[in-house]
């Protein structure tokens, strides 16, 4: 299972993406919490946190041909670099007393300029430093670090809001972001070798070299589907500890915590189990449960049962989001995989940002149980027909899909 811990640059990859990774799980914490603090609106919690996500609409493509064109080493530090700087001053605002509404949307939007860096660059790295036959375990062991760091990042940063408010809070991220730029840096130079001419560069282009390989746009779809119904909470997630369950806010960061290591659990048993024999089993328990665990949380009557099933919540997340990863990377050439990944991050985080932002909207006019309760249920229903109807979805119920999606293609789709 650890066998992708024996290559250097992996293991400092890794611990870069672990660093940054709680960075931002504790940016979620505290900008949420210091906007419903500011705003007393889920609304604008929800706003802030698609400024943080929603830049993927625009620039993934962008970011996905720099990875296929520079260092892909240098850009990863780059925009840990810029993390840091906006934390700082988020931080350094707050200490001052002047950060008001407008400049917090205004830097969660910088942020969210770096953010889709950090997760084309971090996801093209992990096949660039290990070999294709240690890719599952090597991205199952990456989702550690950064599923892990749901829990790690507010388990640092929730003492410190708790007991010193927003302001040192920012400062641990910033804090984070920086090592994981240092971190990186004996990465050593990544660069794609190309072979022959270079694959065009354009939207389009990229589209139709994922479509030509069916599972994997399969589970991209699965994946959008997955993201918009069973992540979208995030921005309804403190209005729903304040208003349904009436908890503090250390209950609110034991939430993200207890999520963030299901992840971790997850994310352990996916890489221990890594064998083609199990990955139908694990895309079927995950699928289920990550619908399922979302409805059940929903309804828990008390902080402790939320808590418990947040922990399924995060679990079964993790796996299905890593899976779906793991057949992405590895079915496309490494001269495209920028290019791949970025329209993968585009098609599957916009949604989620959008409707993150719309769940946190709606939870002003009605309760965020109700809401959250129902996008559980509506993918599970809607995943369903999905697989009535696909028979490229069926397949990843069954062990020769994998077999079939994780073989690289023979003829590149586009030149």
């Amino acid at each position: 299972m650890l066998t992708p811990f024996r290559s250097g640059r992996y293991t400092w990859l890794w611990f870069s993406n672990a660093a940054s990774s709680s960075g931002r799980w504790g940016l979620v914490l505290v900008l949420s919490a210091q906007l419903l603090l500011v705003t007393h609106s889920s609304f604008w919690v929800g706003f802030g946190l698609f400024l943080t996500q929603g830049p993927t609409i625009f620039l993934a493509p962008v970011s996905g041909v720099l990875a296929d064109r520079l260092d892909r080493r240098l850009l990863n530090v780059l925009s840990s670099l810029l993390g840091a700087a906006v934390c700082a001053l988020f931080g350094a605002l707050t200490w001052l007393g002047l950060l008001s509404l407008p400049w917090m949307l205004v830097l969660s939007l910088v942020y969210g300029i770096a953010f889709v860096f950090q997760l084309t660059i971090r996801s093209t790295l992990v096949p660039s430093v290990v070999p294709r036959e240690a890719l599952v375990p090597a991205i199952s062991l990456f989702q550690v670090g950064t599923q892990g760091s749901q829990f790690l990042g507010p388990l640092l940063a929730t003492p410190l809001f708790v007991s010193g408010g927003p302001a040192p809070a920012w400062m641990l991220c910033a804090a984070l972001y920086a090592a994981s730029a240092l971190l990186s840096i004996p990465v050593g130079e990544v660069r794609v070798q190309w072979a022959g001419d270079a694959p065009k560069a354009g939207l389009r282009e990229s589209m139709r070299y994922l479509r030509a390989r069916p599972l994997v746009w399969t589970a991209i779809l699965a994946v959008a589907l997955h993201c918009a119904l069973t992540m979208g909470y995030q921005g309804m997630l403190p209005m729903f500890v304040t208003m349904d369950l009436q908890a503090p806010d250390s209950a609110y960061g034991a939430l993200l915590a207890s999520i963030g290591l299901g992840a971790v659990i997850g994310s352990v048993g996916l890489a221990w189990l890594s064998a083609p024999l199990y990955r139908p089993a694990f895309f079927a328990i995950s699928l289920v449960g990550s619908g399922l665990s979302l409805s059940v949380m929903a309804v828990a009557p008390s902080v402790p049962a939320v808590v418990v099933f947040g922990f399924f919540v995060g679990s079964t997340q993790a796996v299905f989001m890593t899976l779906a990863l793991a057949l992405i990377q590895s079915s496309v050439e490494d001269s495209f995989r920028g290019r791949a990944t970025s329209v993968y991050q585009m098609i599957t985080l916009a949604p989620m940002a959008v409707f993150g932002w719309g769940m946190g909207g709606l939870a002003d006019i009605t309760e965020p149980r109700p809401l959250m309760f129902i996008c559980g249920i509506a993918f599970l229903a809607i995943m369903a027909g999905y697989a009535v109807v696909s028979t490229d979805l069926r397949s990843l119920f069954r062990s020769h899909g994998w077999a079939q999606g994780l073989t690289p293609a023979a003829v590149t789709a586009v030149s």
